[in-house]
C-alpha cells in the first residue's frame, strides 16, 4: 500500500464559535501544501444543547430544538444550504421516538450526540468548496472507523480500522471528517467527551500520517493551569508519556486517549492556538518520541477534582489474598474505572471518578467481605500530578515538591510514585489545591524562563 503522507488537521468546537472563525480556519488550511484530512468537532455549544435535550426528553420541543440548530449552522454560511438543512433534520424521528418511550437507549444517545459533528463536517465542506478548495466529506460509517462497540466511551480498533481507511482514502484528495465517534456493527459509538482529538490521532495512525495537528483556543500545554497559577510558562516539547500522563490527570488540552495511536507509529503531534496562530511551522507544543529534558525535570503540573477515595478498612486487609482482585472485579463488571490503588496493612484505598460514587456505594453495601470492617468515602479531595521525564531518577525532586507544600501547612493525604516513570501524584484537600499548585510551581519555575537544556 502506498504511503499517503497526509497530514491530519483537527479543529475543535472552540474554533467554531462564530462565522468569522471559518475565515481563520480557511487561512490555516491554505498554508498546507499537501493532501489533508480535516477532522472537525461540533459547533461550540451544540453538543451541550443535545445533552440537555436528551436529559429532558419528556419535555422536549423537538421542532423548536431543530429550528434552533438550523439557525446556528446556517448562520455560518452566506446562503441557506439545502443539504445541510436535510442533515440537521435527520435526528427528528430519533428524538420523537425517544420522547414517546420516555427514555434514551444508549444507541440513540450516541447517535444523537454525534449529530453535531456530522453537521459541522458538511458545513465545513461547503464552506471550503465555495471558496475554491476541493474537499470531500467522509463519514466514519463510510470509511470504517471501527470501535469496540462500547457506547459513550468507545475505543478505536486500530488494526481493523487501518485496513479499511487505507482502502477508502485516496492519496491525492482532501477530506473533511466528523470527529467524536466511530462505528461498531453498524451503530454509532462515541469516543468520550472531547473525543475528536482521539478521532484525529486514530485516523493519523491508520493513514500513517506525516503528523497530526490539533487546533485549540489555548496555547498548548503550560507549566500549570493558568486559572490556578498566574505565572505559567509554555511547555514547548513533551514526549508521549508526559503528554499522556498530563491528560490522564486532568489537563484539558488533550483527550486522555489521544496520545496512544500516534505513539504506536511515532507520529508527531502538534498543538496550535488558532487565535494566536502565526504559521504551521510554529506550533505551541510538539509531542513526539524524544520530547526534551528541562533543568527543572518537572515539565508541568496537572490536577483533577473528579476524584473520590473509597477506603476499605480492616486490621488485616492488606494481607488477604484476592481481596483487591474481588473489589476490582466487582467494579469492572459494572464498568467503573479504577484510577489508582494504594494499599497498606490496614486499608485498601481505591481511587475512582466522583461521578461513580453513588454506583459504588450501592455495590460496596452488598459486598460481604469478612476482613473489611468499614468502608469510608472521601470526595473533598484533589489529585495533583507532577510530570516530567526523569522525575523518579533525579535525586531531591520529590523532596522539593513536598517541602514546598509543607511550608504552606498543606497536608498531603496520599502519595504515589512508580506507577509511571514520569509522574509523582498525591492527594490534598480540595480547599488546599490551588495553594499547593502555586507553592510547587514557584519552587520549580519561579520567575525564570522554562528553557530546554
Amino acid at each position: 500500500m502506498v504511503d499517503m503522507k497526509k497530514i491530519v488537521v483537527k479543529f475543535g468546537g472552540s474554533n467554531l464559535k462564530k462565522k468569522e472563525d471559518l475565515s481563520k480556519i480557511l487561512s490555516v488550511i491554505k498554508m498546507y501544501k499537501q493532501p489533508l484530512v480535516v477532522v472537525v468537532s461540533a459547533v461550540n455549544g451544540v453538543t451541550d444543547r443535545l445533552i440537555d435535550a436528551l436529559a429532558n426528553v419528556n419535555h422536549l420541543d423537538v421542532d423548536r430544538l431543530l429550528i434552533e440548530l438550523s439557525s446556528i449552522y446556517q448562520s455560518f454560511l452566506d446562503v441557506k444550504n439545502a443539504e445541510l438543512e436535510t442533515r440537521i433534520y435527520e435526528i427528528k424521528d430519533l428524538l420523537l421516538g425517544t420522547k414517546l418511550i420516555g427514555q434514551v437507549p444508549d444507541f440513540i444517545y450516541d447517535q444523537v450526540l454525534s449529530h453535531g459533528e456530522k453537521c459541522s463536517s458538511l458545513l465545513l465542506k461547503h464552506y471550503f468548496n465555495q471558496r475554491g478548495l476541493d474537499f470531500e466529506e467522509a463519514l466514519p460509517e463510510e470509511f470504517g472507523l471501527i470501535t469496540d462497540g462500547r457506547f459513550k466511551n468507545a475505543t478505536v480498533e486500530l488494526e481493523a480500522a487501518e485496513e479499511k481507511l487505507k482502502t477508502f482514502f485516496q492519496e491525492d484528495k482532501n477530506y473533511v471528517v466528523p470527529g467524536f465517534y466511530g462505528i461498531a456493527g453498524g451503530q454509532v459509538t462515541l469516543l468520550g467527551r472531547g473525543g475528536s482529538d482521539y478521532s484525529a490521532t486514530s485516523i493519523g495512525y491508520c493513514l500513517e500520517a506525516e503528523r497530526v495537528d490539533l487546533y485549540k483556543d489555548v496555547s498548548g500545554f503550560m507549566t500549570c493551569d493558568p486559572k490556578c497559577v498566574i505565572s505559567v510558562k509554555p511547555v514547548k516539547k513533551l514526549n508521549y508519556d508526559e503528554a499522556a500522563e498530563l491528560s490522564y490527570f486532568g489537563a484539558r488540552i488533550l483527550h486522555q486517549t489521544a496520545v496512544e495511536p500516534v505513539r504506536q507509529k511515532n507520529i508527531p503531534l502538534y498543538i496550535y492556538n488558532l487565535n494566536s496562530f502565526t504559521s504551521i511551522g510554529n506550533p505551541d507544543t510538539i509531542i513526539s518520541f524524544n520530547g526534551s529534558v528541562t533543568r527543572t525535570i518537572i515539565k508541568s503540573l496537572s490536577f483533577t477534582d473528579d476524584l473520590a477515595v473509597i477506603r476499605f478498612k480492616g486490621s488485616n486487609v492488606g494481607r488477604v489474598p484476592g481481596l483487591l482482585g474481588q473489589i476490582a472485579s466487582t467494579f469492572g463488571d459494572h464498568r467503573i474505572n479504577i484510577k489508582s490503588v494504594v494499599t497498606s496493612q490496614t486499608s485498601i484505598n481505591v481511587l475512582i471518578s466522583s461521578q461513580d460514587v453513588e454506583k459504588c456505594k450501592k455495590l460496596t453495601s452488598k459486598m460481604r467481605i469478612a476482613e473489611v470492617e468499614d468502608v469510608f468515602y472521601r470526595t473533598d479531595i484533589s489529585l495533583i500530578a507532577a510530570v516530567g521525564d526523569g522525575i523518579l531518577k533525579k535525586p531531591g525532586v520529590a523532596a522539593r515538591i513536598f517541602s514546598a507544600v509543607s511550608r504552606h501547612s498543606i497536608n498531603v493525604e496520599m502519595i504515589s510514585a512508580g506507577a509511571s516513570h514520569v509522574t509523582i501524584y498525591f492527594l490534598v484537600n480540595l480547599k488546599d489545591r490551588n495553594r499547593a499548585l502555586q507553592a510547587i510551581h514557584k519552587e520549580f519555575f519561579g520567575g525564570k524562563e522554562h528553557e530546554d537544556s
